[in-house]
């Protein structure tokens, strides 16, 4: 393919319904380090289990601005593999308007093999530091890929037509060193709905994202966890603590509207040395309500009674299924001992579980579905309850495990199917047997807090309605729209309700579990 020089020489970042994306504000930031002009722009929004295609008119709509905006470059972040389709669709209206792309994200590092044929270029791994070198390269040389062939973590087609894949980069080792995300930049830009808005949509968000750590000490069979691209480097991360309150600090400057933090490492605080001197900083330095992630296994008196220490007020713990469902096909560690001291040192810390849960594991019986409700029947109430249906994704374990073996065909895997855009948080509209609405019905009730659990006790034992659960699943829609209006009065109450959150999870017809 010949290549012409760009259109203009402002780098684009193009983020895929996610107004969140903080790995595309991560690298805007690298890029304008460099003195690159780079223009963010979030494309579309995603709704709870209700996922659109972009229109014709939303693509123009994309392109014209590109356009304007004098852009050379553009990259598209493909964050979820369900987005396969889409991404591939962006791309390629993108290249016949002349403008060059290069498609990273999580699944192009995992269907590398796949992508390359819908793109000028690819990004796998890692791109902190590899995506802002190959920004430089790029426009310097004036859009000439062969002088980009020895960059880590690029791929692309030479001039002959030929494969260049280079191998995934260091993995970096000093987190203090990147660059905070960028929320003031003039350059950034809502499209969706057909609408254009000009600014960050999360710049006075109330809720700020922040994390402290890369890695999790996990390999869950269907987690991205379990796939490695053999880069070199350690899993597990840290980033000072001074660095982790200096960005709060800064952004609470910058945003006065945050009410409360969110650490979104995939286990919190797996340091104890970083954990100590965290607990008794955060309540003078911030002293914001937090929540966090965790597991069963890392939790001991110290590490509850330390967030406790810091101020943290929710805690979302994956316990996902029962033991037998969690060992054998899951490949999770703690047993139902641990989880249950878990919770129990938790709840005396004072702190208020969101329990993370995996549904429509296939082999799961009716013994380990009614030994997973006898365990939440036992758990403290108040609490919340997230159920996720289990989704083939790409590159973990289970998922190419199942696929050498024949057990699963490649159009059941996200990127070629996508099931996350209609059932990726549980809804009890989802075609399932009926059996196994009547279970999901049960546990919604259960965490609903408006029944006895004596009477949920009472409905089990006897299966009622187990073999035609529709009154079952309106006692359960009605439990749940009582407590999204408990919710949303609390969140309202404490400035945190926002008109974002209103449209992502507001879907009558699709009420997902709480």
């Amino acid at each position: 393919m010949l290549w012409s020089p760009p259109r203009g020489q402002a780098l684009a970042l193009v983020s895929l319904y996610d107004i969140e994306n903080n790995a595309v504000r991560q690298l805007a930031a690298a890029a304008r380090a460099t003195g690159r002009r780079v223009l963010e722009v979030y494309f579309k929004d995603w709704k709870n289990n209700h996922l659109e295609e972009p229109t014709d008119y939303e693509l123009d709509q994309l392109i014209d601005l590109l356009r304007k905006e004098g852009t050379g470059l553009v990259g598209v972040s493909l964050r979820a593999s369900a987005y396969q389709h889409i991404g591939s669709t962006v791309a390629a209206r993108l290249r016949r308007a002349g403008l060059p792309v290069v498609l990273g994200g999580w699944h192009v590092t995992v269907r590398a093999q796949d992508m390359l044929e819908h793109a000028d270029a690819l990004c796998v791994g890692e791109a902190d530091h590899s995506f802002p070198a190959f920004v430089k390269t790029w426009f310097e040389s004036d859009a000439d890929f062969e002088a980009c062939r020895d960059l880590a973590g690029m791929h692309f087609l030479d001039p002959s037509g030929q494969p260049v894949r280079n191998g995934p980069p260091h993995l970096v080792e000093d987190l203090d060193a990147l660059p905070w995300r960028d929320y003031e930049s003039p350059d950034k830009w809502v499209l969706s709905r057909g609408e254009s808005s000009r600014g960050d949509p999360m710049a006075a968000d109330p809720l700020y994202q922040v994390m402290a750590s890369i890695g999790c000490i996990q390999k869950c069979s269907f987690c991205h966890n379990s796939f490695s691209d053999g880069a070199e480097g350690s899993r597990l991360r840290f980033r000072s603590v001074d660095s982790v309150l200096a960005e709060i600090a800064e952004r609470r400057a910058k945003n006065p509207a945050i009410r409360r933090c969110r650490f979104d490492d995939e286990i919190f605080g797996l340091s104890r040395s970083w954990l100590r001197e965290f607990a008794r900083r955060y309540p003078v330095e911030v002293g914001l309500p937090f929540d966090i992630l965790t597991e069963p296994t890392v939790v001991n008196d110290e590490y509850a009674g330390l967030l406790k220490q810091a101020g943290a007020r929710i805690v979302h713990m994956g316990i996902q299924s029962n033991e037998p469902v969690n060992v054998e096909q899951l490949e999770r560690r703690a047993s139902r001992q641990t989880t249950e001291r878990a919770v129990r040192l938790l709840t005396e810390a004072g702190l208020y579980i969101r329990y993370l849960c995996m549904v429509d594991v296939p082999g799961t019986s009716e013994a380990d579905r009614e030994s997973l409700f006898r365990f939440l029947q036992t758990v403290p109430r108040p609490y919340d309850l997230y159920l996720f249906s289990l989704t083939w994704f790409p590159g973990s374990k289970m998922v190419e495990d199942l696929l050498n073996s024949g057990e699963l065909h490649p159009t059941q895997v996200e990127g070629q199917a996508t099931k996350t855009f209609s059932q990726y948080r549980v809804d009890l509209g989802w075609p399932r047997p009926p059996r196994d609405t009547w279970w999901l019905a049960l546990m919604v009730l259960q965490a609903s807090q408006t029944v006895p659990r004596s009477w949920l006790n009472h409905v089990m034992e006897k299966r009622l309605w187990a073999d035609d659960p529709r009154g079952l699943v309106l006692a359960a829609h009605g439990a749940t729209l009582v407590k999204t209006a408990r919710v949303a009065r609390t969140m309202l109450q404490n400035g945190e309700l926002t008109g974002t959150l209103v449209r992502r999870w507001w879907n009558p017809q699709q009420l997902i579990t709480m």
